[in-house]
C-alpha cells in the first residue's frame, strides 16, 4: 500500500540524482520498502510542478501546462499513466542496464519517439533554447527526462548509477566518486540515520 506524499507545492523534490532523469525515478519516496513506498506523482498537476522545479519548464511554463490539463483531462491522465510506466521502466534500466528487458526498452523508446526533434536554437530568457517540431505539450516534463536517460546509455555512464544503501529507500545517483564509494542518497539523510542506528546499537550492547 502505498502512502501519499505531501505535494511538490508544498514540498520540493530533493535533487540528489546528479542527473535528470535519475531525480525523475526518485519522484517515488522509499522505493523499496514496498509497504511505505511515497507517490509524489499522484496526478498530472504534481508532473508539472515537478518539472518546474527541476527547470524543464518555468514556473509560468508550469501553470499553462497545469490549465492544459485541465482542458483535458482524459490526454493527462493518460501522460500521467506514461509517467509512471517510464519511472519504472527507467528505474529498471538504468540500475542494471545490462540486463535491461526488451519491454521496458520498448517503453522508454515509445516516449523518445514521440518527442519533438530539435532543429535549432533561439535566443531564449537567460540564454537560449532549442526550436522543436510540434508535439503535445502535455509530454513535454518527459522529453528532457528521456533524452537524459539515452545520453547515459549510450555514453556509458549508466555504469556509474548507484542505490543508496539503505535498502528501504533505494534512491538512486550518479556516483562521481573517484573510486565508486559513495553509499547512500544522502548523507543528510539516509547516512545521518545509519550513524545514528550504529550509535544507539552499539549503546545497547556496552
Amino acid at each position: 500500500m502505498q502512502t501519499q506524499a505531501p505535494s511538490y507545492a508544498v514540498r520540493p523534490p530533493k535533487r540528489i540524482g546528479g542527473s535528470l532523469s535519475l531525480d525523475f525515478v526518485n519522484t517515488e519516496a522509499w522505493r523499496g520498502d514496498v509497504p511505505q513506498r511515497g507517490e509524489r506523482l499522484t496526478s498530472y498537476g504534481e508532473l508539472a510542478l515537478w518539472a518546474g522545479h527541476l527547470g524543464i519548464v518555468d514556473r509560468a511554463g508550469a501553470r499553462l501546462l497545469a490549465q492544459e490539463a485541465a482542458l483535458r483531462p482524459e490526454a493527462a491522465a493518460a501522460v500521467l499513466a506514461t509517467a509512471l510506466r517510464l519511472r519504472g521502466a527507467l528505474g529498471r534500466i538504468l540500475t542494471a542496464p545490462a540486463a535491461a528487458a526488451s519491454e521496458d526498452l520498448a517503453v522508454l523508446n515509445a516516449v523518445l519517439a514521440r518527442a519533438p526533434t530539435r532543429t535549432g536554437l533561439a535566443p531564449a530568457k537567460g540564454g537560449f533554447a532549442w526550436t522543436m517540431t510540434d508535439t503535445d505539450p502535455l509530454e513535454q516534463p518527459l522529453w528532457p527526462v528521456v533524452w537524459d536517460a539515452a545520453e547515459l546509455l549510450v555514453s556509458g555512464r549508466a555504469e556509474r548509477v548507484g542505490s543508496c544503501s539503505d535498502p528501504d529507500c533505494a534512491w538512486v545517483f550518479l556516483d562521481t566518486s573517484r573510486n565508486r564509494s559513495r553509499r547512500w542518497c544522502s548523507m543528510a539523510d539516509c547516512g545521518n540515520r545509519h550513524k545514528a542506528r550504529r550509535h544507539y546499537e552499539r549503546s545497547r550492547a556496552s
